[in-house]
């Protein structure tokens, strides 16, 4: 039999015989599927290989202080503790200097004494002209009068006792309708410096990640209007708080404040008792990225950063190190974009590989076509 005759034959056999047809078919489907599923399998790993993650820089922690203006310095200027009435000598809201004179007390004891010493010095020089040269009670009365100039040169301090201002400013009297109500019970007047500052508080979480001269953003509530501020002075000893004596959180456990003063980098604006909020951005070093995001050459430890379109080298130094995320030290900034899953054939000045973002627009713009 030929082998034309033999394809014939089973050609034959094959259509007559269902069983056959039903095995051949079966194996033709699996067939398929098996290419079929090697083909769609390697499509899918090319385009996973090809494709990257991005990882963003988080922003800096931020610390926000509520707080108000207050003069830089106030001092309280008490009344005589005598009770006798002062000779004011300025006027509410006027401006003074260091030195000036706020108020005078005349002790009148004091200067009843210095008329008396004063006479008596009087009669011993009337008396010592009486005698004559070489007398030998001039020496006495010479010894008398120097005496009471010495006895006179203390009434005369405790005669006129005058209060001067401890520093530039002005000064507010307190007997006056429009005085402050912050000036303390039983004083006379207020000095206050034209110069303000703001006053807050800072709570225990906080208080280590702030130090003096950090720099603030600080918002006047009243006017929306935002200046510089900087930090002059933070308190070490606990406040009593809005919140209670010790403050509490929002979970309701107790939590103490602590008084932190910022300075003004212009006083434009800025009124007295006004309200604000400084916000204080905490700069680190230090940044949190993926562990997987991290190559090492043998050389040098890196990330991968995208730059104007290509990428970037960032070389860096791992601090503490994690199955997810590392702790880096390096030239990062906040918002800076990583690769996620770099590879080491990556290399400094290569184009933006296709990211996993840039695959979700094709795929969108793929099912916008299709649905047209």
């Amino acid at each position: 039999m030929s082998f034309k005759e033999k394809i014939k034959e089973n050609w034959t056999k094959f259509r007559t015989n269902k069983k056959i047809q039903i095995y051949v078919g079966i194996a033709a489907v699996l067939v398929i599927v098996v290419i079929g599923g090697i083909i769609i399998t390697n499509s899918t790993k090319k385009s996973t290989e090809n494709i990257v993650q991005t990882y963003t820089i988080p922003e800096n922690e931020k610390i926000f202080i509520n707080g108000i203006i207050v003069p830089k310095q106030s001092k309280d200027i008490m009344g005589p503790a005598s009770g006798v009435t002062p000779d004011i000598r300025v006027s509410n809201g006027q401006s003074v200097k260091s030195g000036d004179v706020l108020y005078i007390v005349k002790d009148e004891v004091a200067i009843q004494e210095i008329a008396s010493i004063k006479t008596q010095i009087s009669n011993l020089i009337r008396e010592k002209r009486n005698l004559q040269n070489g007398d030998p009670s001039i020496t006495a009365i010479n010894n008398q009068i120097a005496t009471l100039n010495t006895s006179l040169s203390s009434a005369n301090a405790k005669a006129y006792t005058k209060v001067k201002a401890p520093f530039d400013g002005k000064v507010y009297l307190n007997n006056n309708n429009n005085s402050s109500e912050q000036q303390t019970a039983g004083a006379l007047m207020t000095v206050q410096t034209t110069e303000y500052v703001m006053n807050g508080q800072i709570s225990e979480q906080d208080l280590s990640k702030i130090s003096q001269d950090m720099t603030a953003d600080v918002t006047i509530l009243s006017s929306g209007e935002t200046i510089k501020g900087r930090v002059s002075y933070i308190s070490d000893r606990p406040v009593a708080s809005s919140s209670g004596p010790l403050g509490a959180d929002s979970s309701g456990s107790q939590m103490s404040f602590y008084t932190v003063t910022l300075t003004f980098d212009t006083q434009e604006g800025i009124m007295d008792g006004y309200h604000t909020q400084a916000v204080i951005e905490i700069n680190s070093d230090k940044h949190k990225v993926p562990s997987q995001a991290i190559l090492n050459s043998g050389d040098e430890v890196y990330v991968m950063a995208e730059v104007e379109g290509v990428l970037r080298k960032v070389n860096v130094e791992i601090i503490s190190e994690g199955d997810n995320y590392s702790i880096v030290t390096g030239n990062l900034n906040q918002n800076d974009v990583i690769i996620k899953n770099p590879t080491l054939e990556m290399k400094d000045g290569d184009p933006i590989p296709k990211t996993a973002e840039d695959s979700n627009k094709d795929d969108s713009s793929k099912d916008d076509s299709s649905d047209k």
